[in-house]
């Protein structure tokens, strides 16, 4: 079992190498509103750009501000370091007004082959529901006109059972992960859903599927019942933040961020027009801290709570992430009533603070531990 796993975090660890070597278009993304569909039915292989290998961001910090996300100056470091010179373009999605920044300043530095700016409403109703959908459809006009492509209902209808079946294997694994019935570690969960988003799709739902089918052959329920922790907050791509949580006893059993349940929750409907169907089934991602309905969010998460058997959460905000800063006290007062602890973690994608940081973990968790 340990192999198959390491062949589905493989996907992600040398997806540069991997995409280089397939003989097909590809496009990159930075956010999971960023309808993927569309792009593979346009014959394209979507894949997220995740600033892992950017170790100096002075020059992208310098274009956008020191006081700036640190994942998007990660992924404009890699930008302007070439690294995806490969690519045949690049979606935004307007998430936060660091995406705005981000996608001028890619475009006019960088000059990509193509890029597409999504338009995204910051509130639910009939209204932006519309409104997203037509943003959908100018996308692939734009895909269209701009590659002389064409993206049929059949292709259309292709991807979405292609991406459903990825949704599906990992809402399953997470099904075992909620009733104790898996082993995987904490870091070994976040880094197989990474790995869903390396563009690898088709191999990447075979690999899912022979460990799922392992897992539940083997399966195991725990004789005794961890201290079950959940981290929720902004992007976050930290093993080590996982690990240091587990070192305690405690178990990562949940991730509601965009590395976890956020980017796999769901279907898009298989029986509807298929552009509306994909617009909605992202319009309704809802959970993200840009959104105005708060207690959309916060019902979510304690749902995740409830369903999981959560004991402690771990919120994480980014450094300079401001919509994720200033969600947590409202979130953070509702789970106190609640009667769930919550510790917040901020830090950058460098984690130069991880030590400090292990140290207050490990401090919060062995108070209710032992």
């Amino acid at each position: 079992m340990k192999e198959m796993v390491e062949r589905i975090v493989e996907l992600n660890v040398s997806r540069l190498d991997a995409l280089k070597a397939v003989d097909k278009p590809k496009i990159g993304w930075t956010s999971i509103y960023t309808p993927e569909e569309i792009l593979y039915a346009a014959g394209f292989i979507p894949f997220r750009i995740m600033g892992t290998t950017a170790s100096n961001t002075s020059e992208a910090g310098a274009l956008l501000g020191s006081n700036y996300c640190s994942y998007l100056l990660n992924c404009l470091g890699e930008g302007m370091n070439g690294v995806y010179n490969f690519t045949d373009g690049v979606v935004f999605v307007d998430e936060c007004d660091w995406r705005k920044r981000l996608h001028e300043t890619w475009t006019d530095r960088i000059q990509p082959k193509y890029s597409f700016f999504l338009e995204l409403p910051k509130d639910l109703n009939p209204i932006s529901r519309d409104y997203f959908r037509m943003q959908v459809r100018r996308m692939i006009e734009s895909l269209e006109q701009h590659f002389g492509c064409r993206i049929t209902e059949e292709a259309l209808w292709e991807a979405i059972r292609l991406f459903n079946e990825t949704r599906r294997l990992l809402q399953r694994m997470h099904e075992l992960r909620k009733r104790d019935l898996m082993s995987l570690t904490g870091s070994e969960l976040l880094n197989i859903v990474k790995s869903s988003t390396a563009g690898m799709r088709q191999q990447y739902n075979q690999e899912l599927s022979l460990l799922l089918g392992a897992m539940e052959s083997q399966r195991e329920t725990k004789k005794t019942k961890p201290h079950k922790v959940l981290i929720c907050g902004s992007y976050f791509d930290h093993d080590n933040i996982v690990d240091a949580i587990e070192q305690t006893g405690a178990k990562v059993v949940c991730m509601d961020i965009t590395n976890g349940v956020k980017y796999f929750e769901g279907q898009v409907d298989e029986h509807r027009d298929p552009v509306e169907a994909i617009a909605d089934y992202y319009f309704d991602k809802a959970t993200c801290a840009r959104m105005f309905e708060s207690d959309i969010r916060l019902n979510h998460l304690v749902k995740l709570i409830d369903e999981y058997d959560i004991d402690s959460v771990i919120y994480f905000s980014l450094k300079f992430c401001d919509i994720y800063s200033m969600d947590y006290p409202y979130i953070q007062s509702k789970l106190s009533e609640k009667g769930t602890p919550v510790l917040l973690v901020e830090g950058e994608c460098s984690m130069t603070n991880i030590e400090s940081i292990r140290t207050r973990i490990h401090t919060f968790l062995e108070t209710m531990m032992y």
